[in-house]
C-alpha cells in the first residue's frame, strides 16, 4: 500500500498554505440551530470512537479494554506507543498529531467527556502516547540528544498480514539527532497538551526540551512514500507546539512563536497543522486571521477534501468548526450536519447511506483494512466475502472515494476502508464537540469484544447546547442578578454540586476594547446549566476597586455590570452572578478594572443549587444600546428580481430561518441569522400569507454592544411581498440579525435574503464588479498558465486561490500587480472548462504536475 495517496488533501491546501496567499477568508458566523434529533446519540458515538486506540496499542497492553488483543512487540528498543493504521509500523507524525489532537479535544471539550464517562478511557490513551514520546527522547539534563521517530520498516511490515501478537522482532529503529522538527514538535505538542489537561510534570519537561530541539533544525522528515510531508515543512508544528506550551506555561515567547504560525488553507491533518495553531492562536489573542479554512465548512453537501480518508477529513473539519462555534467563528450545526453522513444519517449525492463508525449501528461497516481485527483472513479480493474476525469497535472508515459517495465494506479496499489513528483523532474530537453543544444521547453497558466498559450516566435526550429555537426580548431587572464579596476566600470549599473551573480548564483571555484599547480580562464559559456564578479575581496592583459584568446572549445581548467593588485585605474580590432564566448556552465574565495584567481571573465556580460566595448585593446595570435606523423599504418588490453576480442569495436550503417566541406577548417572530461576508447591504425578502397590510421588525448586529435597526408600517406589495433593504453598518459584527414581528408565525415567510457585496438594493441592482468567471471572449493560449508566464506551475495553482479568496487584490481590475487578467483566467479554466475559475482548477494543476493525471482540461478531479 502506497500511503503517498493518504496525503492528498495536502496537494491543494499544503502547496497553497506554504505559498502565503492572499488575506484569508471570512469566518462562517454561527446561526440558529434546530432541535438536535433523539437518534444522535453523541454520547455513546464519543464512547465507542476511542476504543479504535486499545485496538491498536502496541507494547504492554495491560490497560487495553479489548478481550481479543495482548501485549505484543515487547523487543522493541523502545516499546510502547501505538499502530500506525490497520498495519504495525509506527510513525512518528501521525502518533504526534493523534495524540495532540486528542488531548486538544478534551481541552475544548472536558465537559463531554466528563459528562459521559469517558475521562479515564482518554487519559489512558494520552498517557500512553506521552510514555512513548518521554521514552523516545534521550533527554541530558534539559537537552535533547536523540529522539526515536519511526518502528519498524514499511514495506517489510506490509508484507506481514497476521495479528501484532506473533509477528515477532520487526527490527528497523530510526533515530534523528535534528532536521525531523515536524515529527520532534509533534511530540512536544501532545505533551503539553497532556500537560495542560492532566498535570504531568515531566509532560513539560519533556516538551519545552523537544521544542528547543526541534527550533534548532527546523527541517523536516519524509517517511518515504507512506508519509511525504514536504508540503508545509515544520513550520506548522512548530506553531501547534508554541501554543500548547504557552497554554501550559503563560510564557510570551512561546505566545510570539504561535502568533507567527502560517495561513491555514487546509483542514487540520497530519501532515498539515496548520488550522490547529491558527485556532490556538484565535482562541487566546483574538486574531483568527489565519484560520482561513473556517470559511469553507458550510454548506449542506458533505464536505470532501480528498479521496484518501475522506471522513478522516470530514470528521476532522468538523472539530475545527466545532471548536470555533465556541467563539462565535463557526455553526455547530453545520457539524451536526455533516456527522449524518459518517453515522449513516443521511444520504449521499448518490443515494446510498453508509455508517462508516465499526458497530456503532447494526448495518454499521464490518470489514476495515486492519491486520489485528482480521488475523487469519487477508485483504485479497478473493477474500472479500468473509467478515472480519473481530468487530473493531469505533474505527472510523476511510469513507466515500468521491463527493457522490461512492463505497463498499470490503478489506480488499485499503484506500476507502483504511482505519488509522489519525482517521479517528478527529473524530473523537467530534463527537465529543456535537455532545457539548447537543447534550444527546447516553453511554451503553456492553460492547462486543470489550471487557472494560467506559460509561457514564451521559445525559437525557433532551437537547442543549447551541440548540437554540427559543429566544426572549425582556429586559432584565438591572442589578438584580451581580452580587460582591469583599473580603472572600478564593479557596473556600465548594458544595459537590459546584464545578470548578481553574487551572487548565479556566480558559481566561485578554481581550483589546474597541472603545479605549485597555485589556480586558474575560472568561466565556458553558453554564452547564447551573443556577448562579462566582468569579474570583485576584488584584496585583494598588488599585482598591473592581468594575466589570457578565453578559450572555439570548437572541439579544444581555448585559450586567459591577462597579466600585472594593478589594479585599488579601487582594481579592468574588463577584457573584444569578444566572437568569433566559440565560443563552454561555456566559462571559468580563473585567474592566483593573486591566491587563494588574488583575487575574483565578477560578470561575458554577452552583449547581443556587449559592454563592455571600449575600452582601450590589446593584449592576444593564446595557444594550440600539441607533437610529439605517433601514430603508420598498413597497412592491419582486422578490425575483434579478441579482447582481456579486451577490450572495440565501434561499431554500440555504436559508435557516427560524421561528422565536417573544417572551414579552408570546408572539411567534420570523427571524433569520447570517454571516453578512463582507457584504455592504441586504435585502429581506418576505411573502406575506395573511390580509395584513403592513409589517414590521428590525435588523442586528453584536460589534461589541447590540446594534438593532428597526422598520415598521412598511406596505404590503399588491403581490403581497415586501423587500426590507439594511446597510450594513462599518463596524458590523460578524453577523446580522433579521428580524419579523408583524405579521408573526406562518402569517409570513422570510423567502429570501440577498447579501450585496457592492451596496445595492432591492430598487438598485444595475451595479457590476469583475467576477472570477471566464471572459468567454477570450480562448486559452496555455491551459493552466494562470499567471501567463508560459509556463504552467505551482505559482499558477497559488494564483488561482489568491484570486477567489481575495478578489479585490488578485481578481480581474485587482490592486495587486500580479492580479488575474482575462487571458489568465481563461487560461486557467481547465476543470470542466467552461464553467468558470474554481478550486477545482487549483487542484487539477497540482494533479498534473504531480503526474496523476496526463493532460488538461480534465472533467474531474
Amino acid at each position: 500500500m502506497n500511503k503517498l495517496n493518504r496525503l492528498k488533501s495536502a496537494i491543494i491546501s499544503g502547496a497553497v498554505a506554504m505559498s502565503a496567499l492572499a488575506a484569508p477568508l471570512s469566518a462562517v458566523s454561527p446561526s440558529l440551530t434546530a432541535n438536535a434529533a433523539d437518534n444522535d446519540n453523541y454520547a455513546k458515538l464519543l464512547q465507542y470512537s476511542l476504543y479504535f486506540y486499545d485496538a491498536n496499542m502496541c507494547g504492554n497492553n495491560s490497560d487495553c479494554a479489548l478481550t481479543w488483543r495482548g501485549n505484543c512487540h515487547t523487543n522493541d528498543v523502545v516499546p510502547g506507543g501505538f499502530h500506525d493504521a490497520g498495519d504495525h509500523v509506527m510513525f512518528g507524525q501521525p502518533q504526534g498529531y493523534a495524540a495532540s489532537t486528542l488531548g486538544w479535544s478534551y481541552y475544548e471539550f472536558k465537559d463531554a467527556y466528563d459528562s459521559t464517562g469517558q475521562t479515564a478511557h482518554l487519559k489512558v490513551i494520552t498517557d500512553k502516547f506521552a510514555k512513548f514520546f518521554r521514552d523516545a527522547t534521550k533527554l541530558n539534563g534539559n537537552t535533547v540528544s536523540e529522539v526515536l521517530i519511526e518502528k519498524g520498516e514499511g514495506n517489510t511490515d506490509h508484507n506481514y498480514w497476521g495479528a501484532p501478537e506473533t509477528q515477532g522482532d520487526r527490527g528497523r529503529m530510526l533515530w534523528t539527532t535534528g532536521g525531523a522538527a515536524n515529527v520532534t514538535a509533534e511530540y512536544a505538542a501532545a505533551l503539553a497538551a497532556n500537560y495542560v489537561n492532566f498535570g504531568n510534570a515531566d509532560d513539560l519537561k519533556y516538551a519545552k526540551a523537544l521544542y528547543e530541539f526541534s527550533k534548532k533544525d527546523k527541517s523536516f522528515y519524509s517517511a518515504g512514500t507512506f508519509y511525504d510531508a514536504h508540503w508545509t515543512g515544520s513550520d506548522d508544528e512548530l506553531a501547534w507546539a508554541a501554543g500548547w506550551l504557552y497554554l501550559a506555561t503563560k510564557d510570551q515567547s512561546y505566545l510570539n512563536d504561535l502568533k507567527g504560525c502560517p495561513t491555514a488553507y487546509s483542514v487540520h491533518s497530519w501532515e498539515s497543522v496548520q488550522l490547529g495553531a491558527a485556532i490556538l492562536k484565535g482562541e487566546i489573542t483574538g486574531d483568527w486571521g489565519s484560520a482561513a479554512e473556517l470559511s469553507k465548512f458550510s454548506g449542506n453537501n458533505y464536505y470532501f477534501a480528498n479521496e484518501w480518508g475522506s471522513a478522516r477529513h470530514n470528521a476532522t473539519a468538523q472539530l475545527c468548526s466545532l471548536v470555533a462555534a465556541k467563539y462565535n467563528k463557526a455553526d455547530s450545526s453545520w457539524a451536526k450536519g455533516q456527522m449524518e453522513y459518517l453515522t449513516g444519517d443521511k444520504a449521499f449525492a448518490n443515494g446510498q447511506k453508509h455508517c462508516l463508525v465499526v458497530g456503532f449501528k447494526p448495518d454499521s461497516s464490518k470489514n476495515p483494512h486492519h491486520r489485528a481485527a482480521s488475523p487469519d483472513v487477508g485483504a485479497s479480493k478473493e477474500n472479500d466475502g468473509q467478515n472480519n474476525k473481530y468487530l473493531l469497535i469505533g474505527a472510523l472508515c476511510g469513507g466515500p472515494l468521491d463527493a457522490n459517495g461512492t463505497y463498499k465494506d470490503i478489506r480488499s479496499d485499503y484506500q476507502g476502508n483504511e482505519v488509522a489513528i489519525d482517521y479517528n483523532a478527529g473524530f473523537v474530537g467530534a463527537a465529543a464537540g456535537l455532545y457539548h453543544f447537543y447534550k444527546t444521547g447516553s453511554t451503553v453497558s456492553q460492547i462486543e469484544g470489550v471487557k472494560k466498559i467506559y460509561s457514564g450516566s451521559g445525559a437525557t435526550v433532551t437537547p442543549g447546547g447551541n440548540d437554540t429555537t427559543t429566544t426572549t426580548t425582556t429586559q432584565p431587572n438591572p442589578g438584580s442578578n451581580v452580587t460582591t464579596t469583599t473580603t472572600p476566600n478564593p479557596g473556600t470549599s465548594t458544595s459537590d454540586d459546584d464545578i470548578v473551573l481553574e487551572g487548565s480548564s479556566l480558559k481566561a483571555v485578554k481581550e483589546e476594547s474597541t472603545v479605549d484599547g485597555a485589556i480586558n480580562n474575560v472568561c466565556e464559559f458553558s453554564h452547564n446549566g447551573a443556577k448562579s456564578v462566582t468569579m474570583y479575581l485576584k488584584v496585583n496592583s494598588s488599585d482598591t476597586e473592581v468594575s466589570g459584568g457578565f453578559g450572555t446572549w439570548n437572541g439579544e445581548w444581555v448585559q450586567e455590570e459591577f462597579s466600585g467593588v472594593k478589594v479585599g485585605s488579601d487582594k481579592t474580590v468574588a463577584i457573584d452572578y444569578t444566572v437568569p432564566s433566559n440565560v443563552g448556552s454561555t456566559i462571559k465574565a468580563m473585567v474592566w478594572w483593573p486591566h491587563d495584567d494588574d488583575v487575574t481571573i483565578t477560578k470561575i465556580v458554577l452552583h449547581k443549587v443556587g449559592s454563592s460566595s455571600s449575600n452582601n448585593t450590589t446593584k449592576a446595570t444593564t446595557k444594550a444600546t440600539t441607533t437610529q435606523p439605517r433601514v430603508t423599504t420598498t413597497t412592491t418588490p419582486n422578490p425575483g428580481t434579478s441579482t447582481s453576480s456579486d451577490d450572495i442569495v440565501l434561499e431554500g436550503s440555504s436559508l435557516k430561518a427560524v421561528k422565536e417566541e417573544s417572551t414579552v406577548d408570546g408572539a411567534i417572530n420570523n427571524v433569520c441569522e447570517f454571516s453578512h461576508n463582507g457584504a455592504k447591504s441586504v435585502t429581506m425578502y418576505l411573502k406575506v400569507n395573511s390580509s395584513d397590510t403592513e409589517v414590521s421588525g428590525g435588523f442586528g448586529t453584536w460589534n461589541g454592544e447590540w446594534v438593532q435597526e428597526e422598520f415598521s408600517g412598511v406596505k404590503v406589495g399588491s403581490d403581497k411581498t415586501v423587500a426590507i433593504d439594511y446597510n450594513i453598518p462599518s463596524d458590523a459584527g460578524s453577523t446580522i440579525k433579521a428580524m419579523v414581528w408583524w405579521p408573526h408565525d406562518d402569517d409570513v415567510t422570510i423567502t429570501k435574503i440577498v447579501l450585496h457585496k457592492d451596496g445595492s438594493s432591492s430598487n438598485n441592482n444595475t451595479t457590476t464588479r469583475a467576477t472570477t468567471t471566464t471572459n468567454k471572449d477570450v480562448e486559452a493560449t496555455l491551459l493552466g498558465d494562470a499567471n501567463c508566464d508560459g509556463q504552467v506551475d505551482l505559482a499558477d495553482a497559488v494564483l488561482i486561490m489568491q484570486a477567489l479568496a481575495n478578489p479585490n487584490k488578485y481578481g480581474l481590475n485587482g490592486s495587486d500587480r500580479t492580479h488575474m487578467t482575462e487571458q489568465g483566467q481563461a487560461n486557467a479554466d481547465v476543470h470542466k472548462k467552461g464553467n468558470g475559475v474554481t478550486s477545482n482548477d487549483a487542484l487539477a494543476i497540482q494533479k498534473k504536475l504531480l503526474g496523476l493525471i496526463n493532460s488538461l482540461p480534465v472533467e474531474e478531479v
